[in-house]
């Protein structure tokens, strides 16, 4: 009985580091474009951002983690069997506030830790509402093409999604629809 529940751990473990480095792929390529849009939009007001695109692959491990922890959690799990419009908007609109709510847990013990007073670090936080809305406006649309794929993935089976990706169309189903 533990020979066959082995390859099942395995398999899990296999999907879980899949899921996860999917996650981390699709934020780095997102904040990677991100930083250099900031970077090109600052220079045309002569300031220097010269952010490495290191700190995208940080950042993109550290949203994958909490996206991972709310799945492990079955955060998203009430919008499970829903239409997938309801579910894709309602996973991204929940996830964008978890990850709102780590990134500032974040910031305020990395504040915590270089001597600088909780309040001090929460009136920083708050002191800019219309920047935390914005940030967790962009992360909520930034969500639903990463929800929606998920979703797609999950009603049309691995294989199917693989093949409506990367099998070639026959010159048929090329031509538009006629009525």
């Amino acid at each position: 009985m533990t020979h066959e529940e082995k390859p099942a751990w395995k398999k899990r473990v296999i999907d879980e580091l899949w899921k996860l480095s999917i996650a981390v792929i699709y934020f780095w390529i997102f904040l990677s474009v991100f930083t250099l849009y900031r970077e090109i939009v600052l220079a045309n007001y002569t300031i220097n951002y010269s952010a490495k695109l290191g700190f995208a692959l940080i950042n993109a491990l550290i949203l994958a983690k909490f996206m991972w922890l709310g799945e492990v959690l079955h955060a998203g799990k009430k919008a499970a069997g829903k239409a997938l419009l309801y579910s894709t908007l309602w996973n991204s609109a929940l996830f964008a506030v978890i990850l709102m709510i780590c990134h500032f847990l974040e910031e305020a013990l990395l504040k915590l830790r270089h001597g600088q007073p909780v309040t001090q670090s929460l009136s920083e936080i708050i002191k800019a509402p219309r920047d935390m809305i914005a940030m967790a406006v962009v992360v909520f649309v930034v969500l639903i093409p990463f929800f929606l794929s998920k979703g797609l993935i999950e009603l049309l089976g691995k294989h199917e999604a693989r093949n409506l990706l990367f099998r070639r169309r026959p010159k048929d189903d090329m031509q538009p629809a006629t009525n």
